[in-house]
């Protein structure tokens, strides 16, 4: 037994008091990183499934591009015309074998107007309906289906229109080389459960899952994986609930993580399971819990040794870096720094203590440093947010903002000293022409132009901004004189109508712009936009390159003629105009 002196030293219960302190503290830590571990893992979890699903989807839209390929292939005779059902029948007779070998197919049928099949070629595996022949002809679009009854196929029907009468072609092709792919590309095994059945179908693989209803059509490492999902369709009631389980599965001291997606719109349909081996990443989190419970137990004996050694000092020490702490939090970093102490000798002699303080001090100089690039980053994320970005006009949020920034100051300001404020609505004059003759790429080239031009013309506080597309905004404030828009409107006709060479090419494009005066004070921001939106749609109506006034009359009566403020300026639409050909 311990000296009754030894137990009552202030050196015992420092060290004491401490120690037990420090495992708390290990113990909370080592909770949360446990916590942290297993959040990472499922939210890596559900990344990789969102990524498994777009991968699969990925393929099947490559396989879907192949087979239309294959399609247009086959449909074309030698001399580049669509071929007749004979010409169709006399080819793949001889080309089949080749075909089914070289692109994988399952099989190959042709439906004529009555929704028959008159030819066939391969496995006789699932057939058009007539409605579905119907509504291939009817809407002359191609029709994918995938079926998996009683194995998983994909099938693309297209239309043929051809002298002889129209006919349907729809090629087939298994799923097994979709699944191959995606184990070569994700490493990770993938299999096609089938629609709920009460018994399995005779003659199939065997492999029936009693408790799930449903029959495994197709699986990679089918030997390896087939034994965790019979495991599994014993423990999980249906095969739906791994969708959303996040946990994972034990076989032979391996974790796999298993998720579910439908192959088709129905739910109860078939199923693509994803078997993905996690057990490097489980054992990555043991492995992570042990070391850190084991500088843990160092840190907290180091600990407690210090104190015991050095008593009163290093508790002050502590005292002051515990208080230094959430003034880090708080971002106030200088008063963190008169309590943290810097240490004035060389590193040889540092002891435990000495590092933290030296290192709460690095800590507080970089927390710093990182608060202040937060805030420029912040600064850079809200300049994004506020400005298009391909123009690096505002955008319509920005516009939107001032604008009812404007209308909320007219509310609360007497009449007298309110500032008269105009909203010119812009939309380009047949914008879609310059698109389909110059590519996007020109088009987006136009808008840059415009939106500079936009610029050149307002003042400083004005504001101009593009809503999306080809349409524009511009907010002018402090207007002096009820008639001051009209000179502004015909300046931004005549600026935007000015010649512009884009790609060698000299395109002329107009725009129709509606103006709004914004003046009472009930007006809402809906009712703004709604204004000019109507006033430059009136004057599109009239002819375009025109800008229209909004006024009661405008909102009664659309159809009527433009008011005498619609003034038209002297110059032709010419919208696009090659230089080469002058």
């Amino acid at each position: 037994m311990l000296p009754q002196a030894n137990v009552n030293t202030l050196r015992f219960k420092a060290c004491l008091l401490s120690a037990l302190l420090v495992v708390a503290m290990c113990l909370f830590f080592i909770l949360l990183g446990n916590g942290n571990l297993q959040s990472l893992l499922a939210k890596n979890r559900e990344h990789r499934h969102l990524n498994f699903q777009f991968q699969v989807s990925g393929l099947l839209q490559q396989s879907r591009l192949e087979m239309a390929r294959l399609a247009e292939l086959i449909a074309l005779s030698p001399r580049g015309r669509i071929s007749t059902r004979e010409e169709l029948q006399q080819a793949l007779d001889r080309q089949w074998e080749l075909l089914q070998q070289s692109w994988d197919l399952h099989s190959l049928k042709i439906y004529d107007a009555d929704s028959k099949p008159v030819l066939s070629w391969g496995a006789p595996y699932s057939q058009l309906s007539a409605e579905q022949v119907a509504r291939v002809l009817m809407r002359n679009q191609p029709l994918e289906r995938v079926a998996c009854d009683p194995g998983c196929v994909q099938s693309l029907s297209v239309p043929m229109r051809a002298r002889g009468g129209d006919y349907v072609l729809q090629i087939e092709r298994p799923l097994a080389q979709q699944l191959q792919r995606f184990r070569e590309m994700s490493g990770t095994d993938i299999g096609i459960l089938s629609a709920a059945r009460a018994v399995p179908v005779s003659g199939g693989s065997g492999a029936y899952l009693a408790g799930w209803g449903r029959e495994v059509l197709s699986l990679t490492s089918r030997e390896r994986m087939l034994p965790l999902l019979k495991q599994l369709a014993g423990e999980v009631a249906a095969v739906e609930d791994l969708h959303n389980r996040a946990r994972v599965y034990e076989l032979d001291n391996r974790q796999f993580d298993i998720r579910t997606m439908t192959v088709g719109a129905e739910d109860d349909g078939a199923q693509f399971v994803f078997i993905e081996d996690v057990s490097d990443q489980v054992g990555h989190i043991d492995d992570s819990l042990q070391l850190l419970l084991l500088f843990s137990v160092l840190g907290a004996l180091i600990f407690s040794a210090a104190v015991a050694g050095t008593l009163w000092g290093p508790i002050v020490r502590l005292r002051r870096l515990a208080q230094a702490l959430p003034l880090l939090t708080n971002g106030r970093f200088d008063d963190a720094r008169q309590l943290i102490r810097p240490v004035h000798k060389s590193l040889e002699k540092y002891d435990e203590l000495d590092v933290l303080d030296n290192t709460g001090l690095t800590v507080c100089d970089q927390l710093q440093d990182m608060n202040d690039m937060v805030t420029r980053k912040t600064a850079q994320l809200e300049q994004i947010a506020m400005h298009d970005s391909l123009t690096g006009l505002a955008n319509r949020l920005s516009l939107l903002e001032q604008l009812e920034f404007h209308l909320e100051l007219a509310r609360h300001q007497p009449a007298d000293v309110r500032e008269q404020c105009f909203l010119f609505f812009i939309d380009l004059d047949d914008f879609k022409q310059v698109n389909d003759t110059l590519g996007h790429q020109g088009g987006d080239e136009l808008l840059c132009v415009i939106a500079r031009r936009l610029l050149s013309v307002m003042r400083c506080g004005d504001i101009v901004a593009r809503l999306g597309g080809d349409e524009f905004c511009v907010l002018v404030r402090g207007v002096k004189g009820k008639k001051a828009y009209r000179t502004l409107a015909e300046k931004l006709l005549n600026t935007v109508a000015q010649p512009v060479k884009i790609v060698d090419n000299l395109v002329t494009v107009t725009m129709s712009v509606g103006v709004v005066a914004v003046e009472e004070r009930e007006e809402t921001l809906e009712g703004v936009l709604q204004k000019a939106d109507m006033a430059m749609y009136h004057a599109k109506r009239h002819g375009k390159n025109k800008y229209q006034l909004y006024s009661e009359s405008l909102a009664a009566d659309s159809a009527q003629s433009a008011e005498p403020s619609l003034t038209k300026v002297a110059r032709p639409l010419e919208l696009v105009t090659s230089s080469k050909h002058r």
